[in-house]
């Protein structure tokens, strides 16, 4: 009691304002002692492109009782989705009920978010073009469906008070805390009804979103932005300028989506061991939709580790794409979706009954991309266990 009370005393009258005192008690030796001997946290990011749903894709999946069944169409990929330990998808349809109507203003069965939620994708991003395509109704009912069956989700919210407590989207997983933030540059001309509030993409928000997640002590930023122009498949000056703005804001990673095919991955800000600590998805294309033209048939799917080394410090130490094309094959008088891993589909197209016109564009959809993306490994995932 009496060397703390002299603790006390000297730290208020030695110099610095008692600087020497706050260092004293902030000071944890034991535990840096700790960190060193544990071994460094792990978490694993996967991220998927657009989910469309155009009225072919809902005649397909719809059964005989008049339910929806779209297991079928993500099965392929449910073993590489499980290799994540947190998987996000831009949800680019609301989920407004029936009628359901395709293209241009969307409404799609709940099946088709919740079975790929079953499938293994964890979080869902709301904010894009077709956000407001169904008016109050489909942002309310999109918002109820995802909270009745505990799913995380951002970029849409009922009112203020909504936007208030949820945003930005915290997910707490293997000890890092990943804020995730979704912006769109627009709803096709139709504002979000009061008091809905969609999250535009917009400078102010921006940096108000990330310092916000950094005051909640979020580990790990990451930004995704609907962006772009369609059918584009070079980024533009203005992705290029918000994502510098964005990491100059203190982004960790940006990944975008919206023009319904593929663009460049950017990979900056190399550590001592040659990888990449920014990388920068400028659109992942589709990952399921009734497209058939040339490039926006399939799209990437990115997936990327960060580390918590022993200094306490994160960085990404790996990283790599998956190329996947969608295939539309008829099955009982109907089409069908599928969404095959490329190149595992090229080498097995008797497996997977491609034959024909459909070989073709399989293949020059996965030697497109490859061109396109050619600064990032591909990915080596064993999906041989498909074809046994």
């Amino acid at each position: 009691m009496i060397i703390l009370l002299f603790l006390l005393i000297y730290g208020l009258f030695a110099p610095n304002d008692g600087a020497w005192l706050l260092r004293l008690f902030s000071e944890k030796p034991h535990v840096e002692a700790m960190r060193e001997e544990s071994v460094p946290d792990t978490l694993t990011l996967m991220f998927i492109g657009d989910v469309m749903s155009h009225s072919p894709q809902v005649d397909a999946a719809r059964l005989a009782d008049g339910s929806y069944d779209y297991s079928p169409c993500y099965r392929f990929l449910a073993p590489y989705f499980a290799s994540a330990d947190i998987c996000i998808a831009n949800m680019e349809v609301p989920l407004a009920g029936s009628p359901y109507t395709g293209y241009p203003q969307f409404s799609c069965p709940d099946n088709m978010m919740s079975q790929l939620f079953d499938a293994g994708v964890d979080v869902f991003l709301t904010a894009n073009n077709h956000t407001c395509d169904k008016g109050a109704k489909g942002i309310r009912r999109t918002i109820h469906v995802m909270d009745s069956l505990g799913i995380p989700h951002t970029g849409t919210w009922l009112n203020s008070t909504d936007y208030f407590q949820r945003n930005p989207l915290i997910i707490d997983k293997n000890g890092f805390r990943i804020a995730v933030l979704n912006y769109t540059y627009g709803t096709n001309g139709i504002p979000a009804p009061n008091p809905f509030i969609v999250n535009m993409l917009d400078s102010v928000n921006i940096f108000n979103d990330i310092a916000t997640a950094r005051a909640t002590d979020a580990d790990y930023i990451i930004v995704m932005p609907h962006w772009g122009i369609e059918y584009e498949r070079h980024q533009n000056k203005a992705q290029a300028g918000y994502a510098r703005y964005m990491y100059e804001c203190g982004a960790d990673m940006v990944i975008g989506g919206h023009p319904h095919v593929v663009q460049p991955i950017t990979l900056e800000n190399r550590d001592e061991q040659g990888v990449a600590q920014r990388v920068t998805a400028y659109s992942l294309g589709n990952f399921v939709s009734n497209q058939r033209k040339r490039y926006t048939d399939g799209g990437i799917i990115v997936k990327c580790t960060i580390v918590r080394d022993t200094n306490g410090v994160i960085r990404v130490s790996d990283y790599e794409y998956l190329p996947y094309w969608v295939y539309k094959g008829t099955c009982q008088g109907k089409y069908q979706y599928h969404i095959l891993p490329a190149k595992h589909a090229v080498e097995n197209c008797a497996y997977y009954d491609i034959h024909g016109a459909d070989s073709v564009a399989l293949n020059l959809f996965y030697n497109d991309t490859k061109s396109l993306i050619d600064n990032v490994p591909e990915s080596k995932f064993a999906f041989t266990s498909l074809t046994q």
